[in-house]
């Protein structure tokens, strides 16, 4: 296992923030004033951005994903609920699910593994209901996936950034406790070849639409996720809505009686003849009558946390024909605006491999500033996680100048 400074050093290396020392890279009528660039495959505590329904999947594997053992040891999070995963209104069901699997046990004293959205929803209620409740997280911060950050001058989500499906979705009875304000996006969009030309929708390249969908609604090319998951949905209807001060504003409303240990690792999970015992950073061994997982499919399928006795051969099955995507996006911001009043450009034509930096979302009729966001998926963003910061806002602008030249 990683000693502290080592593990923090690793997860800021996922976020890069670059200042006004990139400007002789923009060339492109407005000078680069900032950005802000993820990179979810290289966290060490999430190694990759969401779950989706893989080829290699079977149809039973969320269900053994969320299996407890010797009900002692259960697992949430969005790759565990039952019926849809991917988004975040997923996360917060199953840890809500997992907590009344939990409440049905005389088990008084409950570890929680991650404060992300689901772990904290399972503490909750819990709390409420009266059990003891400690979560451990390994980074310095509640929220797992979900991170707003204000580096460019506005609230900007690194991870989650939408709620998708508004109607009867528990996250819009969440934010309405708090009165946190939403916006929808409209769907107007360009397209923009290489010579810098508007082009019609339909005369596009046949790939561009299906390969851009697959990689940002899956993190995964179209190839690898189930056919019957392309077709289908992630659970609620009605448009989506993102947060006007951001989506870790949200954790709040899941504040409660029980505590949170940050920068706590843990590394193993023993299964005792009554209860568990985890081997926690800096703490040794910390016993407890259950525990509950909410870790990334990602650190799963590593095996980051390691069992004593290991995992059921099932369990360790549905693991690793599961499919772990990617999704990084590089917030560009500049000094003014130079591009279409649309919230969605795409850009067929970059000069790169197909898949790269094909997509861009226009955050200026949304927040009030000049601020572009490239969305790279699958393999795109697998293909760019290698590179350092300058190449990769480099390329962005190099595409950006294609589009918009002349």
């Amino acid at each position: 296992m990683m000693d502290r400074r080592t593990l923090l050093a690793a997860i800021s290396a996922h976020l890069a923030i670059g200042s006004p020392a990139l400007r002789h890279h923009a060339g492109i009528g407005q000078p680069l004033a900032g950005y802000l660039r993820t990179n979810w495959s290289k966290d060490p505590l999430s190694l990759g951005s969401y779950s989706y329904a893989a080829k290699t999947a079977k149809a039973g594997d969320r269900l053994s994903l969320a299996e407890p053992i010797a009900e002692a040891v259960f697992f949430a999070g969005e790759a565990c609920h039952p019926d849809y995963g991917s988004t975040v209104h997923a996360a917060y069901e199953s840890g809500v699910i997992v907590a009344k699997a939990v409440g049905r046990t005389s088990h008084e004293r409950i570890a929680i593994i991650g404060a992300g959205i689901s772990g904290l929803a399972a503490a909750q209620a819990l709390a409420k209901a009266g059990r003891t409740v400690t979560i451990f997280e390994a980074r310095d911060r509640i929220g797992g996936r979900i991170r707003t950050s204000h580096a460019l001058g506005v609230p900007l989500d690194l991870g989650a950034s939408w709620i998708h499906g508004v109607d009867g979705n528990p996250l819009g009875e969440l934010a309405d406790a708090i009165g946190l304000k939403r916006f929808g996006m409209s769907d107007s969009h360009v397209v923009r070849d290489g010579q810098g030309r508007k082009v019609r929708a339909m005369a596009q390249p046949d790939w561009l639409f299906e390969e851009v969908e697959a990689q940002t609604a899956f993190g995964a090319d179209p190839d690898l996720v189930d056919a019957d998951a392309l077709e289908g949905n992630d659970g609620y209807g009605g448009g989506d809505v993102a947060f006007a001060s951001g989506y870790s504003a949200l954790l709040k409303t899941l504040e409660g009686d029980y505590d949170v240990a940050l920068s706590s690792a843990v590394s193993r999970v023993r299964i005792m003849a009554a209860g568990v015992a985890l081997d926690v950073e800096g703490q040794g061994l910390r016993a407890f009558d259950a525990v509950i997982l909410t870790v990334p499919l990602g650190v799963l399928k590593a095996g980051a946390i390691g069992f004593d006795p290991p995992l059921p051969a099932g369990k360790l099955a549905a693991i690793g024909r599961s499919g772990m995507g990617v999704l990084d996006k590089l917030y560009l911001r500049f000094d003014a605006v130079f591009w279409d009043d649309a919230t969605w450009i795409y850009t067929p034509e970059t000069g790169l491999p197909r898949g790269q930096f094909n997509l861009w979302l226009n955050l200026h009729p949304y927040l009030g500033a000049p601020v572009l966001a490239a969305f790279n998926g699958g393999s795109a963003a697998l293909a760019l996680a290698n590179l350092g910061d300058d190449q990769v806002v480099g390329q962005a602008l190099d595409v950006l100048r294609r589009a918009y030249r002349g």
